[in-house]
């Protein structure tokens, strides 16, 4: 083995590179968003079936079927809450399919690198393309493909849903809530979901605008 010293890491160098692969890194980022998703809906199906966390993740994760663990998370919500918060259950669930469609999407499309030109000349940009068919030898179809700012916004829709299924579990189950907070939550489990989500309810990443202009000040 030698002895000579290793060079020291180049943080700049590794910072670059790391730009270089931004898309990559973003794709990983979708993973892990969906990711804590499903550990907030393994959560809401625990409460929903009474069971402990750690029991509740060992059935869970067992179930590979979305559309079979969607259809169990509809029929223990009814089991537990009847048609109380029907509205919200109904969109939530419905919200979920295209989410799950979408997530197998970026998980089994292929990175390909689109070419296009701009005053600066050539611009090479990384997008996910769905394979194309190839019957008789001909490409019968321009395949979809996902951008950043899609892959980005899907992202932000996982976030969105996995803080929500977050919330119901916390105001069911008797975490320390402020009352009106609750008072709150539970009006909007009694409507369905909606997203983007406006600018007043309490999971928007938009501030919300101010009634009034703030007054000016002598500054």
């Amino acid at each position: 083995m030698s002895d000579a010293p290793k060079e020291p890491i180049d943080l700049g160098e590794v910072l670059r590179k790391g730009a270089e692969d931004r898309f990559w890194a973003i794709r990983g980022h979708a993973v892990q968003a969906y990711a804590s998703l499903e550990q907030s809906l393994c959560r809401l199906f625990g409460q929903l079936a009474d069971t402990p966390i750690d029991a509740a993740s060992i059935i869970f994760f067992r179930i590979v079927s979305t559309q079979a663990r969607n259809a169990i998370l509809e029929k223990l919500f009814r089991r537990k809450h009847g048609d109380e918060y029907n509205l919200f259950r109904n969109s939530l669930l419905k919200d979920l399919r295209p989410i799950d469609k979408e997530r197998n999407e970026i998980i089994h499309w292929n990175v390909n690198n689109r070419i296009s030109t701009d005053a600066s000349g050539e611009v090479t940009t990384e997008v996910l393309m769905h394979p194309p068919t190839f019957p008789y030898g001909i490409v019968v179809f321009d395949p979809p493909t996902k951008r950043t700012q899609d892959i980005e916004s899907f992202i932000e829709k996982c976030s969105f849903y996995s803080r929500l299924c977050n919330m119901f579990f916390m105001t069911m189950s008797g975490s320390p809530i402020p009352e009106a907070d609750k008072d709150s939550w539970l009006r909007i489990f009694r409507e369905p979901v909606v997203y983007p989500p406006p600018t007043d309810h309490p999971l928007s990443l938009t501030p919300q605008e101010p009634d009034t202009p703030p007054e000016s000040s002598p500054g």
